[in-house]
């Protein structure tokens, strides 16, 4: 199911999607509607709106919308942000191929249930309305749905027209109007209560944090964390900016079973106290009562100092009772080997190589099953292509519904899948992730059978390529890719390593 957006995330209240001509030739109408319905919503709402400045406005496309650029992505950015849509349809509407895209972008990032629950279709004059209502186009959006149609228009008057706004005598509606209007604002109303009345969910919450560190220790920090990625979808990284409050700190922490703290012999953070940083943090550890036995000293003494530490900062890491460990021991502790599995080879540094798949709440452990599945056919493909570099794939897991907490525009490869949602929801998904990515990088959606029906034939594309997948009951249960897909994951693979080795300069881009 699409994820219909919040209000206390949205960042206009109403996206109002109508011709501009149409509001033109109305005398306003169309302008006239959405300053009054901002003005109602402000006074019914504003005591129950916490933790905004202001009123989120009722967004008119035509004159608060892109005005350069490529208008597309910028427009399905807005619309993916509101809270509800309402459509004016008048003459100029059905010729307006923006106003019907417009609607898809609504359609697309909120499903049916945004389609029946948040979109508000004004009809200012009948036959226009009902030119719109029969073409192609609508019918096929709305699939089969009868979507509710107000309006604003006396079908008794002789000339068809909408009824006016405002009154002549003095300020407020027509009574026309409000009658019109008032069922309207009074749905709107209420939908923005019950949404405010329910909690946020809540955001996924890191088991194992990695401590702030200092800027050369940053690139092994991080290379760290995407090995532990591979081990658990979600590894938190406290930000340097976080020690300059601690309740930011704390809250970061809160919910954290393990602390990694990296340190060289250089020179820490915020230097006023013995230890810097590495202190500071190990304090507000203790301060919620967390264990020692669960901080770890991660030593990246290799690493050399950009500038030497002071004598009381070495003393603070030499005197420290804490487990001091090397980034191999630390993995060994978070992520025990098998007992009598071989020891491991000795790690050489390597750039790495990121596949972020898809972990949904139905599905999840399919990704690691999937990352397999791609890391065995990424060593074979290095082999056969006697590449020259020492990259290492690692596969990390993210969840959907908190994708904003995952760097995805660092990716190097993306699998979405489709297993228990529909197909709706896939494409609103693929949109979402679409939508952050900056620098395109090769995707694919694994149609996982079960929870979908096998198919015997291979799967129509969904913007991104589809390839089939089959549990295989062993034990332990396995994905494979179907027959037919095998060749189609190897390529997909070749085209993650091919764009890795474009991006790092690398020799053996070439094919």
């Amino acid at each position: 199911m699409s994820r219909l957006m919040r209000f206390s995330e949205c960042e206009s209240s109403v996206f109002v999607s109508y011709a501009h001509a149409d509001d033109e030739l109305n005398n306003r109408w169309i302008s006239q509607f959405a300053t009054e319905l901002h003005r109602d919503l402000d006074a019914a709402l504003a005591r129950e709106v916490i933790g905004r400045d202001e009123m989120p406005r009722v967004h008119l496309s035509e004159v608060n919308g892109p005005v350069m650029g490529d208008l597309g992505p910028q427009l399905q950015a807005r619309v993916a942000r509101c809270f509800a849509m309402a459509i004016v349809i008048d003459e100029q509407y059905l010729g307006s191929d923006w106003c019907l895209q417009e609607l898809r972008y609504f359609q697309q990032a909120f499903g049916d249930e945004g389609l029946d629950s948040r979109l508000y279709i004004l009809a200012l004059r009948a036959a226009p309305m009902n030119a719109v209502v029969a073409r192609p186009q609508w019918q096929q959006l709305f699939a089969g749905r009868n979507p509710v149609r107000r309006s604003f228009f006396d079908a008794d008057a002789l000339e068809p027209r909408p009824v006016p706004v405002l009154r002549d005598d003095g300020p407020g509606m027509t009574n026309a109007m409000f009658s019109r209007y008032k069922p309207l604002l009074d749905d709107l109303v209420a939908k923005i209560r019950a949404d405010l009345t329910v909690p946020a969910a809540p955001k996924a919450v890191p088991r194992w944090m990695i401590g702030a560190c200092t800027p050369e220790l940053q690139d092994r920090v991080q290379h760290f964390a995407d090995e532990l990625g591979e081990h658990e979808p979600l590894v938190g990284l406290v930000p340097p900016e976080a020690l300059l409050r601690s309740k930011d700190l704390a809250a970061l922490l809160q919910g954290a079973t393990t602390l990694i703290l990296p340190f060289n012999r250089g020179q820490p953070i915020n230097d006023a106290v013995d230890g810097g940083h590495i202190a500071q943090q190990v304090t507000a550890w203790r301060r919620l009562g967390k264990r020692d036995d669960s901080l770890l000293l991660m030593d990246l003494s290799d690493i050399a100092a950009a500038e030497p530490a002071e004598p009381q900062h070495l003393k603070y890491l030499d005197d420290s009772p804490l487990a001091r460990l090397s980034p191999a021991q630390v993995l060994d502790r978070l992520v025990p080997k098998p007992a009598g599995a071989a020891p491991a080879e000795p790690r050489r540094p390597s750039l790495p190589v990121r596949v972020f798949i898809e972990s949904s709440r139905n599905e999840p452990d399919e990704w690691k099953q999937l990352g397999a599945q791609i890391r065995t056919r990424w060593d074979k493909l290095l082999r056969a292509r006697g590449v020259d570099a020492p990259l290492s794939l690692r596969t990390a897991g993210f969840d959907i519904d908190a994708i904003d907490d995952f760097p995805l525009d660092e990716a190097d490869g993306l699998v979405l899948l489709w297993g228990a949602k529909d197909r709706r929801s896939l494409l609103s998904q693929i949109n979402r992730v679409e939508d952050i990515v900056t620098a395109p990088a090769p995707a694919i959606v694994a149609h996982l059978s079960p929870p979908q029906p096998r198919s015997e034939q291979r799967m129509p594309a969904v913007q991104w390529e589809v390839l089939r997948f089959n549990a295989r009951n062993l034990p332990p249960t396995v994905l494979e890719p179907d027959t037919e897909d095998d060749s189609h994951l190897d390529a997909f693979v070749q085209d993650v390593l091919g764009n890795t080795l474009r991006r790092h300069g690398v020799p053996g881009a070439a094919t």
